[in-house]
């Protein structure tokens, strides 16, 4: 049961949605049918995520093929909290009665409020993300929606790390831009609209999520109620202060170790640093100033425990090998050989290594790489790579590996490109 309060905030909310979906029919016959049904004027625009912003009247629908050729995505303006629930009901008994979802289709839910109804500080604009972080039950979310917990489009908000390796400041000046949390959109949270006075809250979705009226509703007054809170109560308590000290005490050993190399050695006995392939303590000593910036994002960004790594002075460039990093937020600029990791890979040369739900951007894939369930953004894709039901895309991209199933959505491929029940969109052989 809710309490007076939380009812009004519910109420006072304005929600905008987001549907991917496929039709039984054409663009313009779904415009008329979804018009129709809504009581909405819809424009039908040419590409998707258009320039044209969404109203309370008039919505766009727009083809998305991120899901695969034919799949669509309407979109709306912010409602008030009523007149959304019944836009849901109602486009939801729509795509069953006319069409279908698959695993990569989303609902999309994005919360704000009118400050006018409820009368107290309700700016999304001022949400302290750390806050927010710390107190929102992702579980309830995965308990609805399991499929989505290791989706490559929705993963967990659930990571905070100290921003550098010095000691932070002390608990009553605790402040959320002291740690690093998700900033790009592809979590479950994405935390870039705030400039705009509003979040999107990207977990559902899922084939046959159109079934599933009642559970939206529940998490989306969960969304609304998480996001209230956070507005009304900014303040870190207590609970939330311990939350962080235990982050601060996981990161101990790390923050130790930044000092200096023989302390990292200690504490990390499963990590072998190198220097141009020299083990000596002496050369390594010298050069770890220069190597503990990137060994501290590696540490914490990576969840890196194990593996051989080795500094190039000529290039200043990190080499890790024999890594396995499954829960890895960020891992950026370094080459990584045998290694096996599920997370963001960005700017990096892999070599015979194996990626799994990863989102990887302007990288280099050489090698024996065995790419799964991984979206692949402008980056180079050799021969002897195989990407399993992977989601290609991006005009600086270039590929000569092999695709076994997925969808390859635009982007230039070679003659050595070998293509095996993938649906390729657009793609420009060179």
């Amino acid at each position: 049961m809710y309490t007076n309060e939380q009812l009004n905030a519910i109420y006072a909310s304005k929600i905008g949605i987001e549907f991917e979906f496929f039709a039984n029919e054409g663009l313009d016959e779904v415009k008329r049918g979804l018009s129709q049904t809504l009581n909405k004027q819809i424009r039908v625009e040419e590409k998707a995520h258009s320039d044209f912003t969404p109203s309370d009247e008039i919505f766009k629908l727009e083809p998305d093929n991120s899901g695969g050729t034919g799949m669509i995505e309407m979109v709306t303006g912010p409602l008030p909290f009523v007149e959304a629930k019944l836009i849901i009901a109602k486009t939801l008994k729509w795509i069953r009665e006319n069409g279908s979802t698959n695993e990569r289709c989303s609902i999309h839910i994005n919360v704000a409020f009118d400050g006018h109804k409820l009368g107290t500080p309700t700016n999304v604009s001022s949400l302290d993300i750390g806050k927010f972080v710390l107190n929102f039950d992702e579980d309830k979310v995965y308990e609805a929606f399991p499929n989505r917990k290791d989706s490559v489009y929705a993963k967990s908000i659930k990571f905070i790390v100290p921003l550098s390796g010095m000691t932070q400041p002390s608990p009553e000046k605790v402040s959320w831009k002291n740690y690093l949390f998700v900033s790009e959109k592809y979590y479950g949270v994405n935390f870039s609209k705030i400039p705009k006075n509003y979040i999107e809250f990207r977990y559902l979705g899922g084939k046959d999520y159109e079934k599933k009226y009642n559970t939206i509703m529940d998490l989306t007054e969960h969304f609304v109620l998480s996001l209230y809170e956070t507005l009304t109560d900014p303040v870190y308590n207590e609970e939330d202060i311990k939350k962080l000290d235990a982050i601060l005490e996981n990161h101990r050993s790390v923050i130790e170790s930044y000092r200096d190399y023989q302390t990292f050695k200690k504490n990390f006995p499963k990590i072998h640093l190198m220097v141009d392939l020299k083990t000596y303590d002496q050369i390594i000593e010298t050069f770890y100033p220069k190597m503990r910036e990137k060994l501290f994002d590696l540490l914490t960004k990576a969840g890196l425990t194990e593996a051989l790594i080795n500094y190039d002075a000529d290039t200043g460039k990190m080499q890790i090998k024999n890594a396995e990093l499954m829960k890895c937020f960020e891992i950026n600029g370094v080459d990584i050989v045998d290694s096996k990791i599920q997370g963001n890979i960005i700017n990096c040369d892999i070599f015979s290594s194996e990626l799994i739900n990863s989102s990887i951007l302007e990288s280099n894939l050489f090698g024996s790489t065995d790419v799964a369930d991984s979206k692949i953004e402008d980056s180079y894709v050799s021969k002897n790579v195989i990407c399993k039901d992977s989601y290609v895309f991006g005009i600086r991209g270039v590929f000569s590996g092999e695709m076994e199933g997925g969808i390859f959505r635009k982007g230039r491929a070679t003659k050595l490109a070998r293509f095996e029940n993938a649906e390729i969109i657009e793609i420009e052989k060179i």
